[in-house]
């Protein structure tokens, strides 16, 4: 007797090779037989997906929960889009861990703990030894590893190649929004900046992260900066990199005695003709360039004009502000782009979504398979199978046998999540959110202070991910 059967929808299947109508019987949280049909009786519950694509869990590679999205909605804002599994690149932990606890819909979530001056380092050069104690405190107490955030609040070009460097050595997962103390704040978050990330990742497994944002046009035109990104990223595989198809960014709106606090937010503002200072940033919200994130029950919506400076000033500016700044041929390019030998330069389409409302790997990624940008397989590779292997996430990513039954369920025709299943566990359908808690992914390490949380861990050895062994032989030990 299966606990649940899926019927009547199309597979897709990228590391199975399978891409047809089949039903999927679960049991225990794994899928346990994948049949043309299967005896309705069988099954204690049975979901409808005729004239649905059924596919495997979408792994969104960046999001955040905690951070200046203030994680509240994050967890439902991502179960509402599909997404099954996910990892917040920045926490902090113990905001991470205080929405996981208090706000879950019923994902897999891993933590980057954030690597940020004067907040969880001293200063922009900290030491190697608190470097390395920060990465060692934070594996202890459950995340993967780190995040530099140096698009926002950068560290010396010589810290940051520590912190990527003994990461690796700790066999620690790390992720990098380019950017150094050094440079003027005119070239971060540019394509220099992304050159000077790849410089510094020389010899190092890095998650480059939200690589389109680095062709928006500030040294040349979005075409041409887009495909020198894509150039370095393919001469470097050491490189792990995921790019979003929203147009518009996500940064911190806090102002301190008139200084933007984000120089990323100073970036967004200058794109559109603003002062890189609050001045500019009222301004831009007044005039509907800025839109103000807002937390409406357990979902976040964007305010604008003056309705979004209200509410930007009765929350002290402490909260995400967005600009259209993504062009969209680096949107296209970034999510569909192969190289010679067929295969996609960038590794994944993510969404740096969670809290802010940009949770769109299903409803932009279908219209890419519309536009004919992508195959169904393709998107199902992009969206779940390289994420799972770039983890060390073994067990998905796919719909064999044995597999856990982590399942997004899309409506193609209105190119929309239908139904969002972790381990078996509908956790959304038909835009309800019916799943609660968190499950952490961590390692061995950070096993027990997931648990003493309240929480469930999922350990990864991240000595079998792409990230530390390479595609290749990853791939070879999957096939």
């Amino acid at each position: 007797m299966f606990d649940l059967i899926i019927r009547g929808g199309r597979l897709v299947d990228y590391q199975n090779s399978i891409d047809g109508t089949f039903d999927l019987g679960i049991t225990d949280g794994q899928v346990t037989e994948v049949s043309r049909e299967i005896c309705l009786t069988r099954g204690k519950r049975v979901l409808d997906a005729t004239g649905k694509m059924v596919l495997p869990g979408i792994i969104d590679l960046h999001v955040h929960t905690g951070f200046v999205c203030k994680g509240r909605t994050g967890m439902n804002n991502m179960a509402k889009a599909g997404t099954v599994t996910a990892v917040d690149l920045g926490g902090p932990l113990e905001e991470f861990y205080d929405n996981a606890v208090n706000h879950g819909a019923g994902l897999n979530v891993a933590c980057l703990q954030m690597i940020r001056p004067d907040y969880t380092v001293k200063g922009v050069n900290p030491s190697p030894k608190e470097i390395g104690e920060l990465i060692e405190k934070s594996l202890d107490n459950g995340a993967l590893g780190l995040k530099i955030l140096g698009g926002h609040y950068p560290l010396s070009r010589e810290a940051t190649r520590k912190a990527i460097e003994l990461t690796n050595e700790k066999g620690a997962y790390i992720a990098f929004h380019a950017g150094t103390a050094e440079s003027d704040e005119t070239v971060l978050n540019t394509l220099d900046s992304f050159k000077e990330a790849v410089e510094l990742a020389e010899g190092y497994s890095v998650q480059m992260a939200h690589v389109n944002a680095y062709a928006r046009g500030r040294t040349a035109s979005p075409l041409e900066e887009c495909i020198e990104v894509l150039r370095l990223l393919e001469a470097n595989p050491n490189l792990f990199s995921e790019s979003y198809l929203a147009q518009f960014t996500g940064a911190p709106g806090r102002c301190i005695d008139g200084r933007l606090e984000s120089k990323g937010t100073g970036n967004s503002l200058s794109m559109g003709g603003y002062s890189r200072d609050e001045k500019g940033l009222r301004q831009g919200i007044l005039d509907g360039y800025v839109l103000v994130t807002c937390e409406l029950g357990e979902e976040s919506i964007l305010l604008t004009g003056k309705e979004g400076l209200e509410y930007w000033e009765a929350n002290d500016g402490d909260v995400t502000v967005s600009c259209p700044t993504n062009p969209a041929v680096s949107l296209f390019l970034c999510a569909t782009q192969k190289n010679a030998e067929g295969q996609f330069i960038v590794d994944a389409i993510s969404t740096d979504g969670g809290g802010i409302p940009r949770n769109f790997i299903v409803t932009k990624g279908t219209a890419l398979v519309k536009l004919y940008g992508l195959t169904w397989p393709e998107f199902v590779m992009k969206t779940s199978y390289q994420p799972a292997r770039i983890l060390g996430l073994e067990n998905k990513g796919h719909l064999g046998q044995g597999a856990d039954a982590d399942i997004t369920i899309v409506d193609p025709l209105a190119g929309a999540p239908y139904a969002a299943i972790n381990r078996g566990k509908i956790i959304m359908l038909n835009g309800v959110i019916l799943g609660t808690g968190t499950t952490v992914i961590t390692t061995e390490r950070g096993e027990n202070a997931v648990r003493q949380r309240g929480l469930t861990p999922y350990v990864v050895d991240l000595e079998r991910s792409w990230f530390f062994r390479g595609r290749q032989n990853v791939e070879a030990m999957t096939k």
